[in-house]
C-alpha cells in the first residue's frame, strides 16, 4: 500500500436543475475530497480508476446517515449542476473548483 487513503466514501448530491438527489462515490486525493461519478473497471483487474474526479473541498458538507435504504458519509449542501458529474463542464464561476479527467489513480474494487 502507498499509505494514501484508499477509502471510497458515499456522498448525496442535489442537482440544481431539477432538485433530484443522487448518491455519488467520493475519494480523498492530495488532502482534498473529490466526487467520482463513474469508474473505469477492467474485467481482470482488482482495481478501478476514476473516469472523472470533481473537487468539492471547502464546500459545506453535512455529516452522513441514512436516506431510505441508502447509507452515506456526507450530504453536499450546495446544489450542483448535473453537468459537473455527467457532461461537458459548465464554465466558471458556475463550477470554479478543479476537475480531473481520467486521473492516473487506482482504488481497490468495491
Amino acid at each position: 500500500m502507498s499509505g494514501r487513503d484508499e477509502t471510497i466514501y458515499s456522498v448525496i448530491v442535489k442537482f440544481r436543475e431539477d432538485k433530484s438527489l443522487a448518491q455519488c462515490a467520493a475519494v480523498r486525493h492530495d488532502d482534498k475530497l473529490w466526487l467520482v461519478p463513474t469508474w473505469i473497471e477492467e474485467d481482470d483487474a482488482a482495481v478501478m480508476r476514476p473516469e472523472r474526479m470533481v473537487c468539492i473541498e471547502g464546500l459545506p458538507l453535512k455529516k452522513g446517515g441514512r436516506l431510505g435504504a441508502r447509507s452515506f458519509d456526507w450530504i453536499l449542501r450546495p446544489e450542483i449542476p448535473r453537468a459537473v458529474l455527467t457532461g461537458p463542464l459548465p464554465p466558471p464561476p458556475e463550477w470554479p473548483l478543479p476537475v480531473l479527467d481520467r486521473p492516473d489513480l487506482t482504488f481497490p474494487r468495491a
